[in-house]
């Protein structure tokens, strides 16, 4: 059982369809619904890359177990307002207490 503060909602991709010259035509990113998750942020302030100083933020993300449909997601806090867009660092499912682990 997680304790949800937050949603994740993942980008789901569409079928590329043709234009009337038969070009493919990328179709519009479309997002999933949002799901309830508990999410953890993660910040460094003494990161550092190229010999500067920089913050680096990451969160890990429980849902309940569940088959993970793409590898962007958006997150958003409990009020829907959105946090970010993410890529996907790694995914563990915990079998144990039958919920999915997200890096972001």
């Amino acid at each position: 059982m997680i304790i949800p503060n937050g949603y994740i909602s993942f980008r789901l991709s569409g079928a590329t369809g043709l234009d009337d010259n038969g070009y493919p035509t990328p179709s519009p990113d479309a997002w999933g619904n949002m799901i309830e998750c508990q999410y953890l942020p993660s910040v460094n302030l003494r990161a550092r890359g190229n010999n500067e100083a920089y913050t680096a933020h990451s969160y890990t993300v429980y849902v309940e177990q569940m088959t993970v449909p793409s590898e962007i997601v958006k997150l958003y806090d409990m009020n829907e307002c959105e946090i970010g867009q993410f890529s996907m660092r790694s995914i563990e499912q915990l079998d144990a207490v039958c919920q999915t682990k997200i890096t972001l």
